[in-house]
């Protein structure tokens, strides 16, 4: 498997920019997966986060990568 290019702090800063990210996306911010190996994963169903369909594109809801990295507010009056 080859790993993602992307720095920690920009796959950290577009999970906490935006409701759901790509595949790639969060594969990469949960296992350092790339592209290919994300979408494996999430076929298989073993990417860990629930992933949705929008039309022919697959999601991730950010709060679901950044719960799974222990790293999303869990005080409800902080949303």
């Amino acid at each position: 498997m080859r790993k993602s290019t992307r720095s920690v702090q920009e796959i950290l800063a577009e999970l906490r920019s935006r409701p759901s990210v790509s595949v790639p996306v969060a594969g990469a911010a949960l296992a350092g997966l790339s592209k290919n190996a994300s979408y494996d994963a999430a076929a298989r169903g073993e990417l860990g986060v629930p992933v949705f369909s929008v039309g022919r594109s697959k999601r991730v809801p950010s709060i679901a990568v950044l719960r799974q990295l222990g790293l999303a507010d869990t005080d409800p009056q902080a949303a």
